[in-house]
């Protein structure tokens, strides 16, 4: 297993859309949140699939640690950024975290 703390397993480093529209949530180490394993992890597999409503351009660029929001892969933070350097950093963190709080999950 990897050396990871609470962070890097469970809360999400970014997020990636799958061929379907649907999102994928992956944490630091490339992960699907909460796989704390070396082995593969498929981001693709309907179990960590979600669609999500409310992920317009202006919410995605907000969630961008670059401020675009116009990939496929949104990072909500990047090395120079990483919540655990500062408290602005975190501040930063957690208020992507609120966005993605308030953000409807539907069937399909």
């Amino acid at each position: 297993m990897t050396n990871l703390n609470v962070r890097q397993a469970m809360f999400p480093y970014g997020m990636e859309k799958n061929p379907d529209g649907s999102w994928t949530f992956f944490n630091r180490k490339y992960k699907t949140l909460g796989t704390i394993t070396d082995g593969w992890s498929e981001w693709n597999d309907p179990l960590h699939k979600m669609f999500i409503t409310g992920l317009g351009p202006s919410t995605l660029a907000k969630l961008d640690c670059h401020g675009l929001g116009t990939s496929d892969r949104i990072y909500f933070y990047n090395d120079g950024s990483n919540p655990e350097i500062s408290s602005a950093n975190m501040d930063a963190y957690l208020k992507k975290l609120r966005i993605l709080i308030g953000l409807q999950v539907k069937d399909r």
